[in-house]
């Protein structure tokens, strides 16, 4: 039926008969000749009528002498604070009203109409505008897919990641085995992977996985704070309790539950990356599928506009890692992470430090600086790094076969020969004694004169500490070669020298 207003304006601009208004209007002929006898009485103009309000056209055209007593409304604002007491209903308010004027109070069921209405101007929503590349929604599915364990057949349930672009719409869905840390930024880096580009601003909900700490302050979980520092994008958590603040993915969450979820819900699934396939065939299927109010499609509406503004991805995927509490450094200057324990500088003894426990490597770091990088260990395993040891730690723990085998390599073949013969018995650890002496010998005569004189021991068949000390303290060594060195020997001239013949055997006489 057409309002007061327009009947109004087709009797006083329009030739039209009262039947052709019925026509138009929906109006009875009787009601709409009324109204037009009505505006000849009081000679009314279309141009006075124009720019007054239904409520005010009412009352001039309806109004007569006792027709209704004016309702008193109550003060709306009172009954909403009332409404928030433990147990308050609005019939026990509506009672309360109602006693201290029932001719004039509304009916229960105004009263709530009135109600109902104030409480939609409380609460107004605000259109949301984004621009290309700016911002992706994340969050997880209150209904979770599930897949078949072919080895005991139980049925494992699982988490729907999802995330969606925020100018178009382009949805992305991954399962997940749970909403733990490590899975949930694995979720976002496949998602820059699959959008190929990173957006600047990630809006995801206050789970404990991004946010430690929610408020007017959230404080950022650590390692999701550093992906976002490597992909060069910003967290914005949506406000605690304001699901409006991320309207785009709760949206894009109950589409994907319908279009995908219930899509696959007759299909078995015997492995996550098999469930993960089918779900990714599904989301390509949505993203092509035509808006209903706008030209194009999701998958076309980011291909033409959205791509090119994202943020290009770094050249190397995020390596995801635990940070753990802060420790301080021990006397041992060694930390435990993760039941295994690693050395730092020994400089760093008291002070606080905190560990990165990465996928194949962990990094202790003193004030944001890292300070030592160990491969994954063992729990319940030991760790050192012979550079943070002091001086006279490294020197003790250098004290090994392997340290001194690998010293004589490097000072020559007889040496070496010399050293391994020092170790060659029952129990090697005796001949850390004498290998420790001769570095000591290294040190005072060369390694040049060391390796000299362990040739010459060998060639004499003498490979004896005592031997060398004596090589090297006479310098025996630098007089000849050690291969001809007997036979180049000739012995001065003297009267006390009997000679050979005076030992040579005697020939009997007769």
């Amino acid at each position: 039926m057409s309002s007061l207003k327009e009947l109004l304006r087709l009797i006083l601009t329009t030739t039209l008969s009262d039947r052709d208004i019925e026509r138009a209007t929906g109006r009875s002929h009787n009601t709409v000749n009324r109204y037009r006898h009505l505006a000849r009485s009081q000679s009314l103009t279309w141009d006075a009528m124009e720019s007054r309000s239904e409520d005010e056209l009412d009352g001039l055209f309806n109004r007569t002498a006792g027709r209704h007593v004016e309702k008193q409304h109550p003060d709306w604002a009172w009954v909403h604070a009332q409404m928030q007491l433990a147990g308050m209903t609005l019939t026990l308010l509506w009672e309360d009203y109602r006693r201290t004027c029932p001719e004039r109070a509304l009916a229960y069921s105004q009263f709530s109409h009135y109600y109902r209405k104030y409480l939609r101007t409380l609460h107004p929503t605000m259109r949301q505008h984004h621009a290309p590349g700016e911002k992706v929604f994340v969050d997880f599915s209150g209904k979770r897919p599930s897949y078949v364990d072919q080895a005991t057949g139980e049925i494992i349930i699982v988490e729907l990641f999802v995330g969606t672009l925020g100018y178009s719409n382009r949805v992305f869905a991954l399962a997940c085995p749970s909403q733990q840390l490590p899975h949930w930024i694995h979720a976002h880096v496949c998602m820059f992977e699959a959008f190929g580009g990173v957006p600047r601003i990630v809006v995801p909900d206050n789970l404990r996985s991004a946010v430690t700490k929610s408020g007017r302050d959230p404080v950022i979980q650590r390692t999701y704070l550093e992906m976002a520092t490597h992909y060069g994008t910003v967290i914005l958590p949506a406000r605690p309790y304001r699901p409006r603040d991320k309207a785009k993915v709760e949206g894009s969450v109950l589409i994907v539950q319908r279009w995908v979820l219930l899509c696959l819900r007759h299909r078995t699934f015997f492995s996550l990356e098999e469930l993960n396939h089918a779900i990714a065939e599904r989301i390509e299927v949505l993203n092509r599928r035509p808006f209903k109010k706008l030209a194009g499609c999701r998958h076309d509406r980011f291909e033409a506009d959205e791509r090119a503004a994202l943020l290009p991805l770094p050249a190397a995927p995020f390596e995801q890692g635990e940070w753990t509490a802060s420790q301080v450094v021990p006397t041992d200057y060694h930390v435990a992470l993760a039941k295994h324990w690693y050395s730092v500088p020994f400089s760093y003894i008291g002070r606080e430090v905190e560990g990165r426990l990465g996928v194949s490597h962990v990094g202790i770091y003193c004030a944001g600086v890292r300070i030592a990088t160990h491969r994954i260990g063992a729990p319940g395993g030991t760790t050192t790094d012979l550079a943070h040891l002091p001086k006279e730690h490294r020197a003790y723990a250098e004290r090994t076969p392997e340290h001194f085998l690998a010293w004589a390599e490097q000072v020559g073949p007889a040496t070496l020969a010399f050293v391994k013969q020092q170790f060659d018995r029952q129990h090697p650890a005796l001949g850390l004694p004498c290998c420790d002496r001769l570095q000591s010998l290294a040190r005072q005569y060369g390694a040049a004169d060391l390796e000299a004189t362990a040739q010459r021991a060998a060639a004499i068949h003498s490979m004896s500490e005592k031997t060398l000390r004596a090589l090297l303290a006479n310098r025996r060594h630098q007089a000849r070669g050690a291969a001809n060195d007997d036979a180049g020997i000739s012995l001065p001239s003297h009267d006390n020298i009997r000679g050979g013949d005076y030992f040579a055997p005697k020939k009997k006489e007769g």
